[in-house]
């Protein structure tokens, strides 16, 4: 069973359940989700990259239909910790969006992670078709490191959700969620999302910051914010 006794009317699952131990048992338990959820966004940087090599930028495209970029104008303007702001609502709006796709059965966070791999790839190569890889590694790696994996794990528990879904309806679970479940899935978002916000500051502190000193003279011409 996944819920303990309890005890004086008050669950002992907390009490006997420590946090690294649960952390632990929840990323054992999405590990395998969180894994196909990187591997869909491979399979989106791929797509993307082939556009780009058949002439499709998607920058441009996006730019065509809704007359302006990927970001707003105003970016420019932001201060630091604006732009961090800015970056950690949007990236929570995808990382929630990730975990409420096991709704659709799982077609929206599968689509979210394709979607946002061929962004990735097809920008990512556009840019560095202009500029060189290194810009594109300097300008993604630092945050990403964070942030990719942060959407990963969302997606994970959206694919976790949706399986215990299947498994209930089999008959091989007697409940889709239990105390225990929600206490260390609840851990494993938490983690998650804290390192989308540590993505956000690198982004809007130490990328720029980055960017600006290997790479001044090509800043102009990307219209990276």
């Amino acid at each position: 069973m996944d819920d303990p006794p309890r005890r004086n009317g008050v669950s002992a699952f907390v009490a006997g359940y420590p946090p690294r131990a649960a952390l632990a048992d929840a990323w054992d338990e999405h590990s395998r989700f969180v894994g196909f959820a990187a591997g869909l966004f491979a399979i989106g940087v791929v797509v993307g990259v082939l556009l780009l090599a058949a002439g499709h930028n998607l920058l441009e495209i996006i730019a065509d239909l809704l007359g302006e970029g990927l970001f707003p104008e105003e970016i420019a303007d932001f201060s630091g910790l604006e732009l961090a702001r800015f970056l950690l609502v949007n990236n929570s709006r995808a990382f929630l969006l990730s975990i409420v796709g096991a709704l659709s059965l799982g077609l929206l966070t599968a689509w979210a992670m394709v979607f946002n791999g061929i962004i990735v790839g097809n920008v990512g190569a556009a840019i560095a078709a202009d500029v060189g890889p290194g810009f594109i590694l300097v300008g993604l790696l630092p945050h990403g490191i964070f942030e990719l994996p942060a959407l990963f794990i969302a997606a994970g528990v959206g694919f976790r959700l949706l399986y215990r879904v299947g498994q209930r309806l089999r008959g091989s679970r007697d409940a889709i969620l239990t105390k225990r479940y929600l206490y260390r899935t609840g851990l494993l978002v938490l983690a998650g999302w804290l390192l989308l916000v540590v993505a956000a500051f690198v982004e809007a502190f130490v990328t720029p910051a980055l960017l600006e000193a290997l790479f001044a003279e090509r800043l102009g011409g990307t219209g990276a914010p």
